[in-house]
């Protein structure tokens, strides 16, 4: 418990400073308020003391870490513990946001999280956060999902028996039903030696259990068809994992959806999709010819990337097939669920064409505004968020 709200802090989402984004100031001071709110009247002073003074704590503790792993000098590192004390974001955040764009991160992770879920239908929202119900919308909206190959029930004992039956030629793909930022969600690919998970050594079913039987203590477990990437997507992918076309659409209220941005997320050799500064190069894709402007890693934010650094894939000037097709099914997916003012809908290209992985309603702020550094989105997303918040 003491190790989740150190994790969560700030609470309220609010750093120490002011937001200087004049859009979200007032969206952000309204979301700590409702959050606030749930505690009873004479414990808030209380929770508001406790609250900053475990954030400073955690973003000396979270910056000092972050510059001793990357190699940052004295100077640096407080000027780091500096941005997330301020503004509430994590050390990585904090990095990331001031390398790419510019100053003190606006709403970082916590913010979002308590901004994006207050805006829009509550019913959307729940919704995307069931993987397995949103799937069952979309696919009956004629939208293309992965295909559930079974599902472990919370609380089940998995059996490899049903596991090999429902064996897809690629492999499987694992992950919670209500999960987020692939938390918990991994590959499966059966051969002689035993069963190989994200592409590792062979393990065992007793290991590959044992992992099954913590993850459906708390959630279900939806087992589907592992997706590769189309043929030309090929010398993107790395050892079967495929790049992840991440579209966001945007909705003002009372309107019909529209395609706000586009990024391929590529993964990088040897790294960790999760991880942030090292494991995806961000491809921003100009909306209206579907081609890639350039790459960016968060690990060096400031450089254009033409191509991939490892292999010499082309990037700049590539045209991604199969991108309006995509597109209309994100616009699609947008219209069928209850009305949301941004969510970011994952797909994987494949031979077959787009398959829709999940959409998110909370995403990722940095991801969602990165098109936009380079001119290549629809407009401000902090002025959507008002027209909803008024």
């Amino acid at each position: 418990m003491l190790r989740k709200l150190w994790r969560l802090s700030p609470w309220d989402g609010q750093g120490w400073g002011v937001c200087s984004d004049t859009s979200l100031a007032p969206l952000r001071r309204a979301a700590a308020a409702g959050f606030r709110g749930k505690v009873a009247p004479p414990l808030r002073l209380f929770l508001a003391c406790a609250d900053r003074s475990v954030w400073a704590a955690a973003a000396a503790v979270g910056a000092s870490a972050f510059a001793r792993a990357n190699g940052l000098n004295a100077v640096t590192a407080t000027l780091l513990f500096g941005d997330c004390l301020l503004s509430g974001a994590t050390p990585v955040e904090a990095w990331v946001w001031r390398g790419v764009f510019g100053g003190r991160h606006p709403l970082p992770a916590r913010a979002a999280g308590l901004l994006l879920s207050r805006l829009g239908d509550a019913a959307g929202h729940r919704l995307l956060a069931d993987k397995a119900a949103a799937a069952e919308r979309l696919a009956r909206a004629g939208v293309a999902v992965p295909v559930l190959r079974a599902k472990v029930c919370r609380g089940d004992a998995p059996d490899e028996a049903s596991m090999l039956t429902s064996g897809a030629v690629a492999g499987l793909f694992v992950k919670p039903r209500r999960g987020c930022g692939g938390r918990g969600a991994f590959s499966l690919v059966k051969e002689d030696d035993g069963w190989r998970v994200n592409g590792g050594p062979p393990t065992g079913w007793p290991r590959l259990r044992s992992r099954l039987l913590r993850l459906a203590a708390t959630d279900d477990l939806l087992v589907q068809d592992r997706l590769t990437a189309r043929l030309d997507l090929a010398d993107l992918a790395d050892a079967g994992r495929a790049p992840v076309l991440r579209l966001t659409s945007a909705r003002a209220p009372g309107q019909p959806p529209f395609l706000h941005s586009a990024l391929l997320n590529i993964p990088v050799p040897g790294r960790d999709s999760r991880h942030f500064l090292h494991g995806e190069i961000h491809a921003p894709i100009n909306l209206t010819d579907g081609r890639i402007a350039c790459g960016v890693s968060f690990a060096r934010s400031q450089e254009r990337l033409t191509a991939l650094p490892w292999n010499g894939a082309r990037l700049a000037g590539r045209e991604i097939s199969g991108f309006f097709d995509a597109a209309a099914m994100a616009l699609i997916a947008a219209a069928v669920i209850p009305p949301l003012p941004l969510v970011s809908w994952d797909f994987i290209m494949t031979d077959d064409g787009p398959v829709l992985l999940e959409g998110n309603s909370v995403g990722n702020w940095i991801l969602t505004n990165l098109a936009g550094r380079y001119d290549l989105d629809a407009g401000s997303p902090g002025a959507l968020l008002a027209a909803w918040a008024a």
